[in-house]
């Protein structure tokens, strides 16, 4: 997935803008200047385009006031983290000296720069934009963060570029036979020291200091002649403790390792068991549609008897309910032990994420199921299931065409995922079913898990 930071001088409407194409109020707006004082991030699926969007706090080049000078910090940051960068500017304020040193620090980046002026409400604009051209940009782009004109031009824009973010393929891209494996998790959970383990040197920095990693890190290897991608990422830590900027860019790297992954290895601390921002990467994981498996990491270390085993699995099963279709393996990174698992499950978990049932069998379950379950009433009207059908892979994802779908409560949607794991199996991976109107007026989206 692209990122694209959202550059400009205090009180352009950054934060205005940011909530527009998020379509949630997530940035603080207020029209006192220099609000945004953190960045801000989220993955924005905006009319069929996706990206992840920084939002980033005034950039004040000039600023050696503190509190300035530390936006300017976090917008640097973000900007060397992003693919390419929004250059939001003020239709009021024309092109300023200030304008002009904030360009001048993008384009010495080398990254794609996307001028958009800010706060032009109607369609005759051509006099508005004009002194923006002084600036050398081929293309500006008239907007209104408020009204949401000419975000769509914008997107077009960066699209010519970055084709991926429209879910088009750039002619230079090609489909690779390589499963690529992040390893994500909390700080010193052991991710480098599993990846060392597997590509067989030491080419990750190893210690006990929490942190160590920053940028996520590619490493090639293969594995009964499946050659494999391993990620090795910086640890997450949750958002009340990232207090130094460079690990607030580190979480982002690693959110976009996750994004560019296959099978996400979740690798928890046996010392210290789950938390709960281990279930939040455990969402973030299945909200992107990655295969999951769970790696308790440090098993040497735990004091055992003949019940430790099945109460540290029940633990984890309590508090990451809503994985129970991931796989728990325990192993001990520093001693070996029972690593060489996890690169044969992450094989058959791969099958799994990528295996594409038949129709005709997929709608003898449908009938199965719904015989033993009637789906709930639509008034005096019973609800029907009519017709089932795989329409992808990576992670499965099923159409299921029913009379009334929006009748069909949560419970249910639950049920029918279960039973298809059921009898189809796959482990490790989430399933996502899309329910379609019969009448085609309209359909609902459910992501079962």
């Amino acid at each position: 997935m692209k990122v694209f930071a959202l550059v400009g001088k205090p009180n352009v409407g950054k934060s205005t803008f940011f909530n527009r194409l998020a379509r949630k109020r997530l940035a603080i707006v207020d029209e006192m200047p220099g609000v945004t004082r953190d960045r801000n991030m989220s993955i924005i699926d905006y009319k069929g385009y996706q990206f992840m969007l920084i939002d980033t706090g005034g950039f004040e080049p000039d600023s050696k006031e503190i509190i300035p000078k530390k936006m300017k910090e976090q917008s640097q940051l973000a900007v060397e983290e992003a693919d390419g960068i929004i250059f939001l500017l003020d239709k009021y304020s024309g092109w300023t000296h200030q304008d002009r040193n904030i360009y001048e620090f993008l384009r010495r980046s080398g990254k794609p720069v996307y001028f958009a002026v800010n706060k032009i409400d109607h369609v005759n604009h051509e006099q508005d934009i004009a002194e923006f051209y002084e600036s050398g940009a081929e293309e500006v782009i008239a907007v209104s963060a408020e009204h949401g004109l000419g975000v769509m031009t914008l997107l077009e824009s960066m699209a010519i570029d970055f084709p991926g973010i429209s879910g088009k393929k750039s002619d230079q891209e090609e489909e690779k036979d390589i499963i690529s494996i992040s390893f994500v998790g909390r700080p010193n959970a052991g991710k480098s020291s599993l990846v060392n383990h597997f590509i067989g040197k030491t080419k990750q920095i190893v210690h006990e200091t929490p942190g160590t990693t920053r940028d996520p890190v590619d490493n090639y290897c293969k594995y009964h002649q499946q050659e494999l991608c391993l990620i090795d990422t910086a640890g997450i830590k949750r958002k009340s403790r990232v207090s130094m900027k460079i690990d607030k860019y580190s979480m982002i790297a690693a959110l976009k390792s996750v994004e560019r992954s296959d099978v996400a290895l979740l690798v928890i601390d046996a010392t210290e068991g789950v938390v709960e921002q281990d279930a939040r990467i455990a969402g973030y994981v299945v909200e992107r549609g990655k295969a999951l498996i769970l790696i308790i990491n440090k098993w040497d270390l735990i004091e055992k008897d003949g019940k430790t085993l099945n109460k540290m699995t029940q633990d984890i099963r309590d508090k990451l309910k809503f994985v129970d279709f991931a796989p728990i393996l325990f192993v001990s990174a520093k001693t070996g032990k029972r690593v060489s698992n996890i690169l044969d499950k992450v094989m058959d978990i791969y099958k799994e994420f990528s295996k594409r049932i038949q129709t005709s069998d997929l709608n003898q379950v449908l009938e199965s199921i719904t015989a033993r379950h009637t789906p709930p009433i639509n008034g005096s009207r019973q609800t029907k299931l009519y017709y089932a059908a795989q329409v992808s892979v990576r992670p499965p994802t099923f159409m299921i065409t029913s009379n009334y779908p929006k009748s069909i409560n949560l419970s249910y949607r639950r049920y029918v995922t279960r039973q298809f794991r059921q009898f189809f199996g796959f482990e490790g991976s989430p399933i996502r079913i899309l329910w379609r109107d019969r009448s085609r007026k309209g359909s609902g989206e459910d992501t079962g898990s």
